[in-house]
């Protein structure tokens, strides 16, 4: 019946199975034994016993240094120590090991120490890459252009960027804790329930949100965020970009194209969107008003002051006309002036507005009156107002041969 194995063979043996290997120092005679799975992560031949010089010098003198102390420590003090440190084995490559060590008495005095060793290079270079994986997020995070944050599902900010900030003009933490409808006015900040039941619902979302800053301007973030779930809990994770240039600018385009150059008054590409947007409906009227004796403004002093003689006249129609009323160029000396949900009465208060501030207009003009009935076409309703034009005009004439 052979013999039951020691205690370190024992050690070897499970080293082996778990790939931990042991070492075992004798204070006495500086006798210094490694399990095979020791010698193996030094890349030695299993058999290996190395002595103490040898072991501490695949280690670099910084490494030794703190190596020296913990056993130093442990001798005096008794305390065991668990370092991870870098060290080249005996064939050059760089590895990181776990080295654990316990002092053992006898009669009251350290006589040997004892210890366990693991090859953890695998397990640091996960948490290296985990390291840096964290700094590269990071300094994304910091230095983006584009405007990172998390919130939770509740819509609390929970971190925001740099370039967040600097959107908003608030400070992290300003902004960090609250409730994003606290950046938003009454009315946009009605829309952010919907949003979150969105992405709790899809687990992402897009769109557009549109924040109010430190200054009072309006912010219009695109954005595209997405749910993001680690060890149960969930928070969402927001890229956006600060469109608001580019939505001024979308809207300088637009007003643009519909308005008058010389004016900046509607032009006729304005009367057809409203027409056909709202327009067909009942419950608009409109006043025409024609220049009186233009073209010899043109002919008399020149197209110069007759540019002057039509931007002078809309500042007039815009003083007179309420909130709400668009004012049109349709052409040449030809102007008309919407009036949204009003009837004929709306319609002659605003003519008897310009009729009786007639003295402080450029030139003198004729108005008519017309209301929109439902099913009627623009061109109808508009013929109805220039009928109406023609009528006092005519009556005009007729009133000044009489006199």
């Amino acid at each position: 019946m052979s013999e039951p194995p020691n205690a370190f063979d024992l050690l070897d043996h499970i080293g082996q199975l778990a790939g931990v290997g042991g070492w075992e120092l004798d204070l006495a005679t500086s006798t210094l034994r490694w399990t095979a799975q020791t010698c193996r992560i030094h890349d030695l031949p299993p058999d290996h016993q190395p002595t103490l010089d040898e072991a501490i010098g695949y280690y670099a003198p910084a490494v030794r240094t703190v190596l020296e102390a913990a056993v130093l420590r442990g001798i005096e003090q008794g305390e065991g120590w668990d370092l991870e440190l870098p060290m080249t084995t005996a064939t050059g490559r760089q590895i990181w090991v776990r080295a654990h060590g316990a002092v053992e008495q006898r009669d009251g005095k350290p006589s040997r120490l004892i210890g366990a060793f693991q090859d953890i290079t695998e397990r640091r270079r996960d948490i290296d890459a985990l390291i840096a994986s964290e700094r590269r997020f990071r300094s994304l995070f910091t230095y983006s252009l584009g405007l990172i944050c998390t919130h939770d599902l509740g819509g609390r900010l929970l971190t925001v960027n740099p370039a967040a900030c600097l959107s908003v003009g608030y400070s992290e933490a300003e902004l960090v804790g609250l409730y994003l409808g606290e950046l938003m006015t009454a009315r946009d900040a009605t829309r952010v329930p919907d949003y979150l039941a969105r992405i709790q619902a899809r687990g992402t979302d897009a769109g557009r949100l549109r924040f109010h800053a430190r200054d009072g301007s309006q912010r219009v973030w695109q954005y595209h965020n997405v749910v993001d779930t680690y060890d149960g809990q969930s928070q969402v994770l927001g890229h956006a970009q600060d469109i608001t240039e580019q939505v001024l600018q979308e809207h300088r385009l637009r007003e643009w194209s519909v308005r008058d150059a010389l004016t900046g008054c509607y032009n006729r590409r304005f009367l057809a969107q409203y027409f056909e947007s709202a327009g067909n409906q009942s419950g608009w009227a409109c006043v025409t008003v024609d220049l009186d004796k233009f073209k010899a403004i043109n002919d008399t002093f020149g197209h110069q002051r007759g540019d002057e003689v039509l931007v002078a006249m809309t500042q007039f129609f815009q003083r007179h006309v309420r909130a709400g009323d668009y004012v049109i160029r349709l052409g040449g000396d030809e102007f008309l002036v919407i009036l949204p949900e009003s009837g004929v009465d709306q319609a002659h208060a605003l003519a008897a507005r310009f009729a009786q501030d007639a003295h402080a207009a450029p030139c003198g003009f004729t108005e008519g009156c017309a209301v929109h009935t439902a099913g009627a076409s623009i061109e109808a309703t508009l013929a109805e107002a220039d009928r109406a034009l023609y009528t006092v005009r005519r009556q005009r004439r007729v009133d000044d041969h009489a006199s």
